[in-house]
């Protein structure tokens, strides 16, 4: 049994102000009952930190600076609940990575690496791209399908 649930990049992309995706009946409700087992791994910040980069460079100064804002605020709300990749996940990346590998599969560095995070900090993670983390060997499901019971 799971600690808490990790959010993966794409779940937290979803909950983005001026996303336009539907979100299913009951995940907002969800998702604020279950605030203080939910984490964010810190390669999430990463990315979310990329892409908005991205938008920047893009033109789209406005829009960044608002998702940017947003960031900030996710940060100092999750603070000590922002999972860190240390020695131990980062080995267990290491033989994940590896496994998929064998397997013919080329999971990339951010994916290997949430999908460590979580299972090291025995987290059930929550993801929109179940067929990225399937082949890494962890428990994951995808809360705008089905929300954990």
């Amino acid at each position: 049994m799971s600690e808490g649930y990790l959010l993966d990049t794409s779940v937290i992309s979803a909950l983005a102000p001026g996303r336009e995706v539907h979100l299913p009946a009951g995940i907002a409700d969800w998702l604020q009952s279950h605030d203080s087992q939910l984490f964010i791994p810190c390669i999430a910040v990463a990315e979310l930190s990329q892409g908005i980069s991205k938008l920047r460079r893009a033109g789209s100064g406005e829009r960044a600076d608002r998702l940017d804002h947003w960031l900030d605020g996710l940060i100092a709300g999750y603070g000590e609940r922002i999972v860190p990749l240390d020695a131990a996940a980062a080995r267990l990346a290491g033989r994940m990575s590896d496994d998929a590998i064998a397997q013919g599969r080329h999971p990339g560095f951010a994916d290997v690496s949430i999908a460590a995070l979580a299972q090291n900090a025995n987290l059930l993670l929550l993801t929109r791209n179940l067929k990225h983390f399937e082949p890494l060997g962890i428990p994951c499901v995808d809360p705008m399908v089905d929300l954990p019971v």
